[in-house]
């Protein structure tokens, strides 16, 4: 019993240090115990000392490899100019999908995109006695707003506490707090600063008769595909269009803007009989590969992954092409941006640090139509197979 309290404690211990020793030392343990031998995790890649708050157990690094998509020329409100996309894949035909997508983009001009500022919730959860209890404590919030304010935002810079919706269900309550996050991607932030203002909040008399609390109820749809995800902005909403000539859409793609229309279109029909939330080509291939390379929250792409692409052929015969994405969570600053790799990425996009989050949105939003032009034109084209075929195995 006392060397198995022991162990614990030594392992309790080791899992939160983040030195290069308790790195080798974790490894040992791994490797002993399976039998195995872990080379390439071995390789010291990265400083275990700049992983605080990133990562536990920290043991290694796994290689990615990344390509550079594009040029791709950019015409937004931040992002303005020609762009090299890292995107951190082990897809192939990926990378060069979205290059022949921006081969076409550039000589229809660049894509023109738009990104608004981030709004991020967290929505706590709870649970009275009775209706009559529920709706007395909502009453009392939409009172005290400010006050529900001022906790909130105390925790925080950049943080501020944009709404505040209170949503009824017999006697429960959930408290919606939508926050804008500045550069930041967010959830912590808004964890944190919620975490707060319901601390307060439960003190007070209305709350006296509260059971049950939670600090998320699931309705801000953290990491999940939900309906919400695409009428709720979580994160900041993208737009991107680019008129596309017929002559272009002949030379880069190989077909026409009818056909590219039709597939889009009855993608759209098949969409909507799955039960699909939002309709769109391949968004997560694009989203994920750009988020790996950048240092983002990989598992948001759930809910960033879903939005709207259309194709229509305008009056004068060329491909109008756009994709809305609802809900991006894309930061410039904190997480996985501080790591070196991904800071380089951040650096070459010109998106590294304060004031460039929006400027990332954009382009991130330009990508993804790339993306969607070139998986579209593919299956259009019927050459969809043979591109994977070629491209996306080994010789």
């Amino acid at each position: 019993m006392y060397t198995s309290q022991i162990r614990r404690k030594r392992d309790s211990s080791l899992a939160i240090a983040w030195t290069e020793s308790a790195r080798q030392e974790r490894l040992k343990v791994v490797q002993d115990a399976r039998d195995v031998e872990l080379d390439q995790l071995s390789e010291r890649l990265l400083d275990a000392e700049q992983l605080r708050g990133q990562i536990e157990n920290f043991v290694g690094a796994m290689r990615v490899p990344v390509g550079m998509a594009g040029p791709l020329t950019v015409r937004g409100e931040e992002a303005q100019g020609s762009f090299y996309v890292p995107l951190a894949t082990t897809e192939g035909t990926l990378v060069l999908a979205v290059t022949r997508g921006a081969l076409a983009i550039n000589e229809a001009g660049g894509v023109e995109t738009a990104a608004t500022e981030t709004r991020v919730t967290r929505a706590p959860l709870f649970v009275f006695s009775s209706h009559r209890s529920a709706s007395a404590a909502a009453c009392w919030i939409t009172r005290n707003m400010e006050k529900v304010r001022q906790m909130a935002e105390a925790t925080t810079r950049h943080g501020r506490l944009v709404s505040l919706e209170p949503v009824l269900y017999g006697r429960r309550l959930v408290l919606v707090f939508s926050y804008s996050t500045g550069d930041a991607s967010g959830q912590n932030m808004g964890t944190f600063a919620t975490d707060a203002a319901c601390r307060w909040i439960r003190r007070q008399a209305p709350f006296n008769e509260v059971e049950f609390y939670a600090l998320e109820s699931n309705i801000s749809h953290d990491k999940k595909i939900a309906a919400l995800c695409t009428p709720r902005q979580r994160g900041r909403r993208v737009d991107a269009d680019v008129t596309v000539p017929r002559t272009v859409v002949s030379s880069v793609f190989k077909t026409t803007p009818e056909a590219m229309a039709r597939v889009a279109r009855e993608g759209i029909y098949s969409c909507v009989l799955s039960g699909a939330v939002g309709a769109q080509a391949q968004f997560a291939n694009v989203l994920t590969s750009l988020f790996v390379a950048t240092g983002q929250d990989v598992a948001a792409v759930t809910e960033c992954g879903t939005g709207l692409t259309l194709m229509e052929v305008t009056a004068s015969g060329d491909l109008y092409a756009s994709v809305t994405i609802p809900s991006l969570l894309v930061a410039t600053v904190g997480g996985g941006t501080r790591l070196p790799g991904q800071r380089e990425c951040l650096e070459l996009l010109g998106c590294c640090g304060m004031g460039r989050a929006r400027k990332l949105a954009e382009i991130t939003g330009a990508a993804v139509l790339a993306g969607e032009l070139a998986l579209v034109a593919s299956l259009a084209s019927d050459t969809f197979a043979i591109a994977h075929r070629t491209y996306g195995r080994p010789v």
